[in-house]
């Protein structure tokens, strides 16, 4: 999303959510040990939104068994593969992303009013004691309708740079929960609480060859993972089948002392068609997945991965120590990903590409950077231990904890 120069978008929704006839929180009587604690999780659209939500969710349970989690997603296919087993707890808003062009405003006005009004009347029936915005335009109107009544708002931002949403709900935030420092103003800085991106415990521990077993693949093999998370990317996939036919890097890839195997998540979109290129090279070692739901052993089998730089995704390498080769996204305007991968680079974790949005130079620059990794296992291991030095597994719990607290049930 772009905010124009000198233009609020949101300016003149301001009247919209006040008015209702609930009492904030802060003129209500302290909550009884025995009352169920009722939490909104707002955002979706993608995986790097929801998994940490999810992570949080699970220790958040754990704490507080018989709490209840609301989710304010999209209906995009991601949100209801991960959300649908949560039945009405899922409601998949009509908020549209904030559009460039101003012609388009009146129709993201429509359907933020919408979305506002649902939240003011779960709201008046329901009581809420915080919201956890996960970022992405999905999460701003139960976080904004939220912070007008008083209730507790935390804010997820994961990014190395904060995106319109949370740019617009960082100053109603009580806490702004980042993967890395921030240059923020001083208000903003004093809310900010380093924790790293809450991650799954379940991506933890693996066992390499349970993984291998589980992913089918070959144990005598090492493991190289291409993903563009979890919509898939379209240049990496299409490099990718072009070096496919490159006989240096299939040499490399071959080496009998130390050979390689690829899992390759295309992504839903692009699945059939990287399929029917891997079915057509015979190559056996090529594996091709859409998607996997269970990413903990994608990065136990792991030795080295060509990915995104999504910030969960930058997380995920770090914490689980991960060498990677990180080609950010290339059409976001703050270029966001881009301040990702750099971090990880500065610290030795990964080397960042440019992705130039073509195939051949893609593959080009892969190929140079890539068959020089496959053949230095000692620079393969620096870049795991940096990873692993600069991983933080610990975010979920800690925002789980403050979510206790904002919600009167503090957690020792």
């Amino acid at each position: 999303m772009s905010r124009t120069a000198g233009i609020d978008p949101f300016a003149s929704l301001q009247r919209t959510t006040v008015g209702v006839s609930r009492l904030p929180n802060k003129s209500m009587p302290q909550e009884s040990s025995t009352e169920t604690v009722t939490f909104i999780f707002a955002g979706g659209g993608t995986g790097g939104h929801l998994y940490p939500g999810l992570a949080v969710a699970e220790e958040l349970q754990k704490l507080l068994p018989s709490c209840r989690i609301h989710w304010a997603a999209t209906p995009r296919t991601i949100d209801q593969r991960l959300l649908a087993a949560k039945g009405d707890a899922y409601i998949p808003q009509g908020i549209q992303p904030f559009p460039r062009n101003p012609i388009h405003w009146p129709g993201f006005y429509r359907s933020w009013r919408q979305s506002c009004r649902h939240w003011e009347n779960f709201f008046a029936h329901s009581r809420v004691s915080a919201v956890l915005a996960l970022g992405g335009y999905a999460a701003a109107p139960a976080s904004y309708v939220a912070s007008a009544q008083h209730i507790p708002l935390a804010l997820l931002n994961p990014d190395a740079k904060m995106g319109l949403a949370n740019r617009y709900l960082a100053k109603r935030a009580s806490a702004i929960f980042t993967q890395w420092p921030m240059e923020l103003d001083s208000a903003g800085e004093q809310k900010c609480v380093v924790t790293g991106v809450p991650l799954r415990p379940s991506l933890f521990h693996r066992s390499r060859e349970k993984a291998l077993t589980a992913l089918g693949l070959s144990p005598d093999r090492r493991t190289l993972v291409i993903t563009g998370a979890s919509l898939g990317a379209g240049t990496i996939n299409d490099a990718w089948c072009r070096l496919m036919t490159d006989t240096q890097m299939l040499k490399v890839l071959q080496n009998p002392t130390a050979p390689w195997q690829v899992l390759h998540l295309t992504g839903a979109s692009q699945y059939e068609k990287v399929r029917g290129v891997a079915a057509a090279s015979a190559v056996g070692w090529w594996k091709v997945m859409d998607y996997c739901d269970d990413m903990g052993n994608v990065w136990a089998a792991a030795d080295m991965a060509i990915t995104r730089a999504g910030a969960g995704l930058c997380a995920e390498l770090e914490a689980c120590g991960v060498p990677a080769i990180l080609l950010p996204y290339p059409y976001h305007r703050d270029r966001h990903q881009h301040a990702n991968a750099q971090r990880l680079a500065a610290h030795g974790a990964a080397v960042m590409l440019e992705d130039r949005c073509d195939a051949v130079a893609n593959s080009e620059a892969i190929k140079k950077t890539l068959m020089e990794l496959l053949v230095a296992d000692g620079r393969r291991n620096a870049m795991r231990e940096a990873g692993l030095a600069n991983g933080k597994t610990e975010a979920a719990g800690q925002i789980a904890r403050w979510l206790c607290r904002a919600s009167g049930r503090p957690i020792a």
